[in-house]
């Protein structure tokens, strides 16, 4: 459907978000003097099996801290991919994961401009479901308790877990919508926008190509889908957005086919949409419009002209009723000629825009 008008934690958002990163990559909140490396984990592992990680927690503060550690489920994603974080009592999703991980402490004191090692580990049940479950461990200053109560007035920073525990995995994504913010633009300077929904219990990272063609079919553009290679959550929706400027004016009508592939493993899907939209260059169009208006009328004025001089020769000979019969007759003609002439050079103008600037 086209229309013609149309909050680590925070860290940590944009770490779920984005591809895999290395080990050596970490998370820092300037606010709260907390830094934590790696940001992100990212493991396969087979139910009833453990496995231990560690994280770097540095203290970039100006004084000794005390920081509180726990862990979270995440169990959705908000519009523009921003996660949720699971309370206590919410129903269970089966994509949980803070159950499975073992603190090696709750709490860790850190000298100013030091940094310590932490533990923690996670173990998958035998009856664990399958794929993928998301959660993370949290450093904060405050505690959680007081970070529940809402009270809290810092931030804290995450080391984000994505476990994928092997077995059958549903693997299946849709485009919801595709479509431009407008259906007429006066440059080829055109935002898109995708709305991929993840109906799998996996996480899935749609990538691939966004092809342009103008009204003769031919490729104008080829663009890449989603570079980032940014996740979608199971059971929710992200969209996306990404623009084209074109090399030059444009001019017509343009179709833009979006075909991402997404998978797991060898498990590779593609699916796709379009979204049609027009580009007409007022800048252009309006004085070229202009001089084929002054045509026209230059083309009218000397057909009658014309015309006329050429009845006032007939008006010398003959008998008056013969003239205004002939009169009669020129008038019908000089309308279908003025009519005739007008529609050629319309055609001829239109020609000449499309084969200049579509």
């Amino acid at each position: 459907m086209f229309s013609f008008f149309r909050f680590v934690s925070l860290f940590a958002v944009l770490a779920l978000c984005l591809p895999t990163v290395s080990y050596s990559q970490g998370a820092q909140n300037i606010g709260t003097g907390i830094g934590l490396k790696p940001a992100t984990v990212e493991v396969n592992l087979s139910p009833g099996e453990s496995k231990q990680f560690s994280v770097v927690i540095s203290n970039v503060s100006q004084d000794d801290q005390l920081y509180y550690l726990y862990k979270r489920d995440i169990v959705g994603v908000k519009a523009g991919g921003v996660p949720v974080f699971a309370d206590n009592n919410i129903e269970k999703t089966n994509f949980e994961l803070s159950r499975w991980i073992t603190l090696e402490t709750e709490t860790i004191a850190i000298p100013k401009g030091e940094e310590r090692l932490m533990s923690y580990i996670v173990s998958v049940p035998d009856n664990a479901p399958p794929c993928d479950h998301f959660g993370g461990v949290f450093v904060s200053a405050e505690p959680p308790e007081l970070r529940e109560s809402g009270a809290a007035v810092g931030y804290e920073v995450g080391n984000i877990i994505s476990v994928r525990v092997a077995g059958e995995c549903t693997v299946e994504a849709s485009i919801r919508q595709f479509s431009t913010d407008n259906y007429i633009y006066g440059k080829s300077d055109v935002t898109f926008s995708a709305k991929i929904q993840n109906e799998g219990n996996t996480l899935v990272r749609p990538t691939g190509p966004l092809e342009i063609n103008n009204m003769f079919g031919k490729q104008v553009a080829k663009l890449s889908f989603n570079n980032e290679q940014a996740g979608v959550y199971p059971g929710s929706t992200r969209e996306f957005t990404m623009s084209w400027i074109g090399d030059g004016p444009g001019f017509g009508r343009y179709e833009a086919m979006l075909s991402p592939v997404y998978g797991v493993d060898s498990v590779n899907k593609t699916m796709s949409s379009t979204a049609t939209f027009w580009v007409l260059p007022m800048n252009i169009i309006l004085p070229a419009l202009g001089v084929l208006a002054f045509i026209l009328l230059v083309t009218y004025i000397s057909i009658r002209l014309y015309i006329r001089n050429k009845l006032a020769d007939y008006g010398t000979v003959g008998s008056t009723r013969r003239l205004v019969r002939r009169r009669k007759d020129s008038s019908s003609s000089v309308l279908l000629l003025i009519f005739t002439v007008m529609a050629s050079v319309t055609a001829v103008f239109m020609i000449i825009l499309v084969f200049l600037f579509a």
